[in-house]
């Protein structure tokens, strides 16, 4: 008799035990604020001088990259999660397709940097416990360092001062020879 008794209130306490197990809520980490709001990234895309753009309209990842990273100016730490894998491989696609007339040390650095801050944030990413700031910490560095690749595309097309100062002489010489030629032509007209 003692062990019914025993029995029934087992199964009552065990009864008991499941249903406050489903009364809780169970929050997922990723369904949290800090995954879920929405953050603004204040970095200004530097664009492109004609130059630099005339070689990079042609270069398809760049192309794409250039949108995704206009579109992480109002994101979440969710997006950057789920896109994470993405961005890696967008980012050695870029690496792997760069143009002969843009290869340069300097912008083959700006996409290490840039692979390397993809390749991170994928990692992070794919943690069993995620942190969510330090995975906002890296989609905040990503556009920055598209801007940095941005300056060293536009500065292969700089002219050394070199150049500009040969050119500048050029220049005066030729308007010098110019008033030289017209001051001739009016003393020649002059004396007829």
């Amino acid at each position: 008799m003692k062990r019914a008794i025993f029995g029934i209130l087992l199964m009552i306490l065990a009864s008991c035990v499941q249903d406050s197990e489903k009364e809780k809520p169970e929050i997922k980490p990723r369904e949290t604020e800090a995954f879920t709001k929405e953050f603004a990234i204040e970095t200004a895309i530097l664009p492109l001088e004609t130059p630099a753009k005339k070689y990079a309209s042609k270069w398809a990842a760049y192309i794409v990259l250039n949108e995704e990273v206009k579109q992480l100016k109002n994101t979440s730490v969710n997006y950057l999660i789920d896109n994470s894998s993405a961005l890696a491989q967008l980012m050695e696609t870029l690496q792997a397709t760069l143009p002969d007339s843009l290869d340069s040390k300097p912008v083959k650095s700006r996409l290490r940097v840039l692979t390397t801050k993809a390749k991170i944030l994928e990692q992070k990413s794919h943690l069993q416990i995620i942190n969510p700031e330090e995975v906002k910490e890296i989609g905040i560095e990503i556009p920055m360092d598209f801007n940095n690749l941005n300056i060293q595309l536009n500065e292969l097309f700089i002219e050394s001062i070199e150049d500009f100062e040969a050119e500048l002489d050029r220049l005066v010489e030729e308007n010098r020879l110019r008033q030289q030629q017209q001051k001739d032509s009016l003393e020649t007209a002059t004396q007829n």
